[in-house]
């Protein structure tokens, strides 16, 4: 048998435990009263087992089988094992989590290690002289996890500075090289989430730059604060880990969560009401903008105290507009709209039905779509305009190929609602 320590914001929070046959469990300390590791694992003094906890610890590790791998090849425990991944790479988790062997636990309270970089070692990083994949995530020294499909690293900026952290160290910045074969696809990334804060949307700060001619997209963690202290973890949970999905059923049509599924969690929040009426803006504007990746693990929840919670900023959308992802057939959502995931396909009576199961009214969610249509028409081609302005390079290119379309769809839902 063999046991993690888990940590939520700094404090001791609870034991993950291994058994001899591969079991899984977990059970919070009785002195423990903060936020959840999960809202599927209350507080309390219950002990929950492998199913809830895997699917939780997978949340917070690669999608990709083959970057698992590659990192327990690099650690030396099996990629396959998630307990054993975290026990190498879990001291800088999504959210305030961090997880430590008990023989380990004095790292926690090291002073922090941060190495300079320069803009050619990240440029290197983000398209790797290998061209795996795997060789963008990790480096051996490094003790942080993310979650997710897609490459990306993160790094602490600080002083005008990029570091790799080491050992405990929190990361504060995510940086994406865009998905290979999709050409300017972080560039699209980019501007899809200039034009959700155009449209009101809570959504988390991003910048668009190159190293070395090498561009990438840059995600400010939302789940860290900078202040004069230093950084502080805030604790998250994307809404597969809160319904015990693992990530390799995301997506809805692969038996996933579904709109309604994320409904029901949204309901446990501090204050639902808000909470779907956001989530609502936030499907809605992905769909208006032929967003086809907002699977359950694109929405989270912050857990700001024990019993303060919200829905998060968004994030990770980017349109596929630009580029011919379906052919002849009609785009696909992740979710759908009132039964409805086609895109173009989505009418007032779907949204309605939407409205319906989310404990909205009609007329206030069919007003919400159209006018974030018409905000997205208004704002799409001054946001180009204003990055070619600002020199940014492609900007152009995508703008051809994705405003026009985009413009036409939401124009297309407007007759429709």
């Amino acid at each position: 048998m063999r046991e993690l320590m888990v940590f939520i914001g700094g404090e001791h929070a609870g034991t993950l435990v291994q058994n001899d046959a591969g079991g899984r469990s977990f059970s919070y300390v009785a002195t423990y009263d903060g936020p959840p590791l999960s809202l599927s694992m209350p507080v309390g003094n219950r002990v929950y087992r492998t199913k809830t906890v895997d699917a939780y610890m997978l949340g917070l590790l690669p999608d990709d089988a083959r970057v698992r791998r590659e990192a327990g090849r690099r650690f030396g425990v099996s990629g396959n094992n998630p307990f054993a991944l975290l026990s190498c790479m879990g001291l800088d988790c999504p959210g305030a989590i961090q997880f430590c062997l008990p023989e380990r636990e004095a790292i926690l309270d090291r002073p922090e290690e941060l190495v300079p970089l320069t803009d050619e070692q990240i440029a290197q990083r983000l398209v790797p002289p290998s061209g795996r994949q795997e060789d963008t995530w990790f480096r051996e020294a490094e003790r942080w996890s993310l979650g997710g499909n897609q490459s990306k690293f993160a790094l602490r900026f600080e002083g005008g500075k990029w570091y790799e952290c080491r050992g405990a160290a929190a990361t504060t910045h995510i940086l994406k090289p865009g998905i290979e074969g999709m050409r300017l696809e972080a560039l699209d990334e980019y501007l899809t989430m200039r034009i959700a804060r155009a449209c009101g949307l809570p959504s988390e700060q991003v910048q668009y730059r190159t190293f070395c001619d090498v561009p990438a997209i840059i995600a400010t963690r939302y789940d860290r604060q900078v202040g004069p202290n230093g950084v502080t973890r805030i604790h998250q949970e994307d809404l597969c880990q809160a319904l015990s999905v693992t990530p390799e059923k995301k997506y809805a049509e692969d038996g996933g969560p579904s709109t309604p599924d994320v409904v029901r969690v949204l309901w446990m929040t501090s204050d639902p009401r808000s909470s779907i009426r956001t989530f609502a803006a936030m499907l809605f504007f992905n769909y208006l903008m032929g967003a086809p990746d907002a699977h359950a693990k694109n929405y989270s929840i912050l857990h700001l105290s024990a019993r303060r919670n919200v829905l998060a900023p968004l994030y990770d959308v980017a349109s596929g507009l630009p580029y011919d992802l379906s052919g002849d057939r009609p785009l696909r959502m992740a979710m759908s709209i009132g039964g409805e995931n086609r895109l173009g396909f989505v009418r007032r009576e779907h949204v309605e039905r939407f409205a319906d199961v989310a404990g909205l009214k009609s007329e206030e969610c069919t007003n919400l779509m159209a006018n974030l249509a018409l905000r997205i028409v208004e704002n799409s081609s001054v946001i180009a305009n204003k990055m070619a302005a600002e020199g940014v390079v492609g900007v152009g290119e995508l703008a051809e190929r994705f405003i026009p379309r985009l413009e036409s769809h939401c124009r297309r839902t407007l007759q429709q609602l």
